[in-house]
């Protein structure tokens, strides 16, 4: 048995573990994947109503929309879940005490692990599963400007705010308390937030939804490993912010 050989520091007061935690933290593992879909089916199904002969593949452009709608949803539930325990969503953020020493040298060291954790992935799964490198480019469909001038400005920064807080702030340390574990956890909340971007946009084919799942579990297990040593999210925040951010500026950059 894999034994937890020290206490994740975790932002929860020092009782005993509920069923209802319990519950709650393994409802946050799966609220975003639902959420994403529903989102998702509810674009598709307002293109079908207008007319659209193809209203799955003319909704994969409204992707920056499913993940706001999404985010706004999952801040309050976990807001709601946090208050229950006596917390605010904004002690996710804090850190330790020694929080200025080797900042400069964490920033960069989990930037340069993003980049090659995040970029590299993308393109050796769709290699190896879709037989073409780039990757799709479902991501960077344009949008009616006013549109996506909103989604440069709410996809970026609600999504910092709120998704890697959901998996790596939320969850993750309360998987390690309910466990007892240090690592296992790392691989679950890992797996659920790759999992969400298989219905990011919808696109009903095995092949892509695979590339897509694959594509992020090294990223997340290298966010769960950072903030496990560190117990700090605000890299993680920020690096995710910048990342998200050149995604959707070239979504925006083919919409001008």
């Amino acid at each position: 048995m894999e034994e937890c050989n020290m206490q994740p520091e975790l932002p929860v007061n020092p009782t005993s573990i509920s069923k209802k935690l319990v519950h709650n933290v393994y409802f946050s593992l799966v609220l975003r994947t639902v959420l994403f879909l529903i989102a998702g089916l509810i674009f598709t199904g307002i293109l079908a109503l207008q007319g659209s002969e193809q209203p799955f593949h003319d909704a994969e452009k409204w992707w920056p929309f499913q993940v706001i709608a999404a985010n706004l949803f999952t801040y309050f539930i976990i807001k709601g879940f946090l208050k229950k325990e006596g917390l605010s969503y904004k002690s996710l953020f804090q850190s330790p005490k020694d929080k200025n020493r080797k900042t400069v040298r964490e920033y960069v060291i989990l930037f340069l692990a993003a980049i090659i954790g995040g970029a590299v992935p993308l393109y050796l799964f769709s290699y190896l599963l879709l037989g073409a490198i780039p990757p799709p480019d479902t991501h960077f469909q344009a949008l009616p400007v006013g549109y996506a001038v909103i989604a440069l400005i709410l996809f970026p920064l609600s999504n910092a705010l709120v998704e890697t807080p959901t998996y790596i702030g939320y969850a993750l340390p309360r998987l390690q308390k309910v466990t007892g574990r240090m690592y296992t956890p790392i691989l679950i909340a890992g797996f659920f937030l790759a999992l969400q971007h298989i219905f990011l946009p919808i696109v009903l084919e095995a092949d892509y939804m695979l590339w897509r799942l694959f594509s992020f579990i090294p990223l997340a297990i290298i966010l769960g490993i950072f903030y496990t040593k560190t117990k700090r999210l605000r890299p993680i925040v920020i690096i995710h912010f910048i990342i998200d951010l050149q995604l959707v500026s070239q979504m925006f950059m083919n919409s001008i």
